[in-house]
């Protein structure tokens, strides 16, 4: 099998994969939404008006900024609370978990470990590497 084959089968396989499928469901509940929709569309209307502020550069509003800032904070917690953004997040988050499983599981197998017996070395990895000890 060809490198080309064995990628389009990891393909096929993470599709397969029930987390793919909760993703994909997730994204379209978002997308059917209309509420959601629309609070997606005053977050960006609030982001531009923010932008547009803030170009005035010395004659911009700080208390305008801030109260932009606190506004699009307020909206962006509410978006997060809602019932199909959980659900998405949650789903997102499954998916990059299982990206990282074979984003580890290739970084073995470029370091030479045996495909068939190589396991992912447990880690206490605080993503400060001042503390890392070495993956391996």
């Amino acid at each position: 099998m060809s490198l080309e084959s064995a990628l389009r089968e990891l393909g096929k396989e993470i599709q397969a994969d029930p987390r793919f499928a909760a993703l994909q469901s997730a994204a379209k509940a978002n997308d059917a939404d209309e509420a959601l929709q629309a609070q997606m569309q005053e977050m960006q209307l609030l982001s531009l008006k923010y932008q547009q502020e803030a170009e005035k550069g010395e004659e911009a509003s700080q208390d305008r900024i801030a109260e932009l800032q606190q506004e699009y904070q307020d909206l962006y917690t509410k978006i997060m609370e809602g019932e199909n953004m959980k659900n998405y997040t949650a789903a997102a988050t499954d998916m990059e978990q299982m990206a990282q499983y074979i984003s580890q599981m290739i970084g073995l197998f470029f370091d030479g470990q045996d495909p068939a017996t190589c396991e992912i070395p447990a880690s206490d990895c605080t993503h400060d590497c001042c503390t890392c000890g070495g993956c391996h």
